[in-house]
C-alpha cells in the first residue's frame, strides 16, 4: 500500500513538472505565432508553477489521507504566534500580487527602487529581484516595491541626457553656441524629432571658463555610444575652429629664505 502511494506521488509530481513545461512551451509558441514576446516569461512561469504544483500538492495530500483541518484547529494560541511570524511574508505575498496585477514593475525594466538601481530580473511572490549595473543581484521585499518610490529610467523609447562643455573666456560665445548646435545636429545617434528638443543652454561663468550645457535625446540601445560620439564630435569641431577648452594651471612660486 505504501509503495502504491509513493508511486502515485511520484507520478503526480512528474505530471506537474511535464504540465508546467508543456504549458509554458505552448504559451511561447502562441505568442511567437502572433509576432510578440512574453514581457515577463520568468514571472509567468513562476505563477504557472505555483498554481500547478499547488494543485499537485493537494492531490498528494489526498493520496496520503492527510487532513489539515485537525492540525489547523488544534493550533489554538500558537496560531496567533504563527500569524505574527508570517505577517511579513504574507504582506510581501499580497504586495507581490498587486505589483504583478498593476504592472508597477516588470521584467527587463531599468529602474530605481528606493536608491537601488538596475534591471528587473524577476518579480517573485515575496521579492523582486534587481540585477544592478555592477552585476549584483538584490532582493527587494515586495511591500517596499509596492509602497516605495519607483523611478523608471526608460518609460519610453527615448531619454534626454546632458553634459557640460566649458570654453575659454577669450572665445566668441555666439560662435561657440553655433558650433555646439551644429555638433548636435550632425550627430546621427542623437534623436531628431519635432517632439523632442535638443538644446544648448548657458550654465555659468566659472573659475576657468564659460560653461554651456548640452541637452539632447538618445534611444535606449545607443545611450552610451551617443554620449561618447557627441563628445568626440564637439572636441573635433572646437579644434577645427580654434576654440579652446580650458584646463586648470597651477602657478607655483617658491620664495627663497635667507
Amino acid at each position: 500500500m505504501v509503495y502504491l502511494r509513493l508511486s502515485w506521488t511520484v507520478f503526480v509530481l512528474l505530471l506537474c513538472f511535464l504540465a508546467h513545461r508543456l504549458i509554458m512551451k505552448g504559451i511561447n509558441k502562441a505568442f511567437s505565432r502572433i509576432g510578440k514576446e512574453i514581457k515577463a516569461p520568468k514571472t509567468v512561469s513562476m505563477l504557472l508553477g505555483f498554481l500547478i504544483y499547488g494543485f499537485g500538492i493537494t492531490i498528494v495530500l489526498s493520496i496520503w489521507d492527510v487532513n489539515l483541518m485537525p492540525y489547523l484547529t488544534g493550533l489554538g494560541i500558537s496560531g496567533v504566534v504563527l500569524g505574527l511570524a508570517f505577517q511579513e511574508p504574507l504582506t510581501n505575498f499580497l504586495s507581490g500580487i498587486l505589483v504583478l496585477v498593476t504592472r508597477k514593475v516588470f521584467e527587463g525594466e531599468v529602474l530605481d527602487i528606493e536608491g537601488i538601481s538596475g534591471t528587473v530580473d524577476m518579480v517573485e511572490m515575496n521579492h523582486t529581484r534587481i540585477r544592478t549595473f555592477d552585476g549584483r543581484m538584490v532582493l527587494i521585499p515586495n511591500r517596499k516595491v509596492w509602497s516605495g518610490t519607483v523611478t523608471k529610467f526608460w518609460p519610453g523609447p527615448y531619454r534626454r541626457v546632458n553634459f557640460d562643455v566649458t570654453v575659454d573666456y577669450s572665445s566668441d560665445l555666439e560662435k561657440v553656441i553655433e558650433l555646439l548646435k551644429k555638433a548636435i545636429e550632425e550627430e546621427s545617434l542623437v534623436v531628431k524629432d519635432d517632439q523632442f528638443s535638443n538644446l544648448v543652454v548657458f550654465k555659468e561663468y566659472g573659475g576657468s571658463g564659460v560653461t554651456f550645457t548640452l541637452y539632447f535625446w538618445v534611444s535606449r540601445e545607443n545611450y552610451f555610444e551617443a554620449i561618447n560620439s557627441l563628445s568626440i564630435r564637439v572636441k573635433k569641431i572646437f579644434d577645427e575652429n580654434k576654440i579652446s577648452i580650458p584646463y586648470i594651471i597651477i602657478d607655483l612660486r617658491v620664495n627663497k629664505l635667507n
